[in-house]
């Protein structure tokens, strides 16, 4: 995907949770209450994580995140005793396994790769991705030596975009973007987490933070922007909220339900069933890649693409 207008033509649809994808090939501590939240099977459960990858190609997933949401070089240096190239070239394997489920699940689709970015706030393992409250207290110069080499090592392992997910501050944005500017044939989406129907998490407006980053010299090289990992009742008034003109939005909810920090677990008591009705709204606000975030598994990815597939022409 090298040209930004590759996404005007339709609604793709993005895999959901890697840890939901991957339960039924491991068990659930191992991957959601791990300080690498699963990107630790690139290095101990490869099989796992192939599996769980063509589990989303059967249900129709059109782009396949790799597993490297919670990867970094500090982390795997720390939690599995690699040294800097090892680990480097793990959060490279993550394309290569990617790679390798497309190639045996052989649908006969086009299935790209998005590498994913995780928030440095998700490496201290206290929610600080849904607050940004580390911005502030950590020099952006850190947060650049932080991000550089993973970004840099999906580059190198030719996704065919980078996804840079849950971010919750524009300070954040602005340091991954400038990261991504170095590489000026990478493509690349760009996904907050929010706090409200207006906020991102750490305080400042979704709306501010689209005009920002897309009518800028980045917009060269984001497909799409938008927001991820909250309530699916958000979607429509945070891109209602949006009064830039001709923005491509990314949209990947949760399942439903509310994290129990303390538990680490869901509670699913509350859940919104989206339908086509949903998405034919969202499309008409520029929505053009949808998909599911935590506590979206493979079978309501392959519901999306149904409602997908059944969208008004």
């Amino acid at each position: 995907m090298q040209d930004s207008t590759a996404v005007n033509t339709k609604m793709f649809l993005l895999d959901g949770s890697f840890v939901s994808g991957i339960l039924p090939y491991t068990d659930y501590d191992t991957v959601a209450k791990h300080p690498l939240w699963g990107s630790n099977l690139l290095f101990t459960d490869e099989e796992a994580v192939v599996n769980g990858h063509k589990d989303y190609i059967k249900a129709g997933a059109e782009f396949l995140t790799t597993n490297t949401y919670q990867a970094s070089i500090e982390g795997f240096q720390k939690y599995l005793n690699l040294n800097f190239d090892q680990s480097f070239q793990l959060i490279k394997k993550s394309v290569a396994i990617c790679r390798r489920a497309i190639m045996e699940e052989n649908s006969g689709r086009t299935v790209r790769i998005m590498g994913s970015v995780g928030p440095y706030g998700a490496s201290l393992c206290d929610g600080s991705e849904y607050n940004g409250n580390y911005i502030g207290k950590i020099d952006l110069k850190t947060l650049y030596d932080w991000h550089k080499p993973r970004i840099q090592a999906l580059v190198e392992a030719g996704v065919d975009v980078v996804l840079f997910e849950t971010i919750p501050s524009v300070d954040e944005a602005d340091v991954l973007l400038n990261i991504l500017s170095e590489f000026p044939n990478q493509k690349a989406c760009l996904s907050f987490s929010c706090k409200d129907s207006i906020h991102l998490s750490h305080g400042e407006t979704f709306a501010s933070a689209v005009e920002k980053f897309w009518s800028s010299d980045f917009k060269k090289q984001l497909i799409a922007i938008g927001v991820n990992c909250m309530d699916t009742k958000l979607i429509t008034p945070l891109l209602t909220s949006v009064k830039t003109e001709n923005v491509d939005f990314i949209a990947y909810p949760n399942g439903g339900g509310v994290w129990d920090a303390v538990k680490k677990c869901w509670d699913n008591t509350q859940k919104y069933q989206i339908s086509v009705d949903d998405l034919n709204l969202w499309s008409k606000k520029g929505l053009k890649i949808f998909g599911g975030c935590c506590n979206t598994d493979a079978t309501e990815i392959s519901r999306f693409r149904n409602l997908i597939d059944n969208l008004p022409s």
